[in-house]
């Protein structure tokens, strides 16, 4: 009785009574090469034409049996290879630079397509089975997979590309609006304050060193700056001329000039708490004009020793002094009396 051959790997099957005494060749075959080869061998096939079938041999080594096969070209455009019609799985890795067609062939060693392939891009590897007549793609998620609703988690870093459904337009910055999920608020970041000038609500939003974007600066009702460093602070010199009864505006600025072109009496400001002022009293070109203060009704202005000064009546002359409130009295402390203006 000959030899048969099995339909899928071509293994030969050694007929009864066959091969006497030497039966034990064709078994060390079917193993060691047959066998082998289609569990865990590689091979690398060179195609060379648009369509090329995989060598199938029956009994001995071919290349079709492999188990994982690497595909090169001497090509210079996409190709087909073709395997017997049987059925197999395979692990494909496509070497060359174009795209790589697997089909099952009508008969063994022809280029017909039995049914239909599996594509399998330049320089990707996939697992592809057949059932004789049709190829299918093991690894559905080659290029584009799908997810669907998947939990991914909190991302500590990386980059997305083409999203879509984020909390905030793409390239936001400064302030983020509550349509995208922020406040419509600007931070003011971790900058140094530094004031252009005299601090103002106008000015300070401009003014804040660190705070970025292009959204208006919002604060709450009282907010608290704990430790602010101020640099490049600059303080506005008021000046005014006059005689008689003149009040202390302290909106105009916390250092002020008064040039008394005859007899005057200053009047403090409302007291405030934790108010201060500086005061420069000159005499007009002519001198000799008397200037007294006095407190607003209500409240009280004290002098070291219980004693107002007395000013230069020089022409042209300066007397500095500085004025602090503890919320109910005013204190006043001489700096110069004399200065030659």
């Amino acid at each position: 009785m000959s030899s048969t051959y099995s339909p899928d790997l071509r293994i030969e099957l050694i007929g009864t009574g066959d091969q006497a005494g030497v039966w034990g060749n064709t078994t060390n075959t079917n193993l060691s090469t047959v066998l082998e080869s289609a569990i865990a061998g590689y091979t690398s096939v060179s195609v060379t034409t648009a369509n090329q079938a995989f060598t199938a041999n029956y009994g001995v080594a071919d290349g079709a049996r492999y188990a994982a096969i690497a595909l090169t070209t001497t090509r210079t455009a996409s190709f087909a290879v073709y395997a017997p019609p049987a059925s197999k799985l395979y692990v494909i890795y496509n070497a060359s630079s174009y795209v790589a067609t697997i089909y099952n062939s009508t008969v063994l060693g022809n280029t017909t397509a039995a049914g239909t392939g599996v594509a399998i891009p330049a320089g990707k590897t996939m697992t592809v089975w057949s059932d004789g007549t049709n190829f299918t793609q093991q690894n559905t998620h080659l290029n584009s997979p799908s997810f669907t609703t998947p939990a991914l988690g909190t991302p500590t870093s990386g980059t997305l590309t083409n999203a879509t459904g984020l909390p905030i337009d793409a390239g936001t910055t400064g302030t983020l609006p509550a349509s995208r999920g922020g406040t419509g608020i600007t931070s003011l970041g971790t900058g140094v304050a530094t004031f252009l000038g005299t601090p103002s609500s106008s000015n300070l939003a401009a003014a804040v060193t660190g705070e970025t974007g292009t959204g208006a600066l919002v604060f709450g009702t009282t907010p608290t700056l704990t430790n602010p460093t101020i640099t490049n602070y600059t303080e506005t010199l008021y000046t005014a001329s006059g005689s008689g009864n003149i009040t202390i505006d302290l909106a105009n600025g916390t250092v002020q000039r008064i040039t008394a072109t005859g007899s005057t009496t200053i009047f403090m400001p409302v007291v405030g708490a934790a108010k201060s002022f500086v005061l420069m009293v000159k005499q007009d070109g002519t001198g000799s004009r008397s200037v007294g203060f006095s407190a607003q009704v209500g409240y009280t202005l004290y002098w070291p020793g219980g004693v107002a000064p007395t000013l230069s009546t020089t022409a042209n002359s300066v007397c500095m002094l500085s004025f602090f409130s503890d919320g109910t009295s005013w204190y006043g402390a001489v700096g110069g009396l004399n200065y030659a203006a």
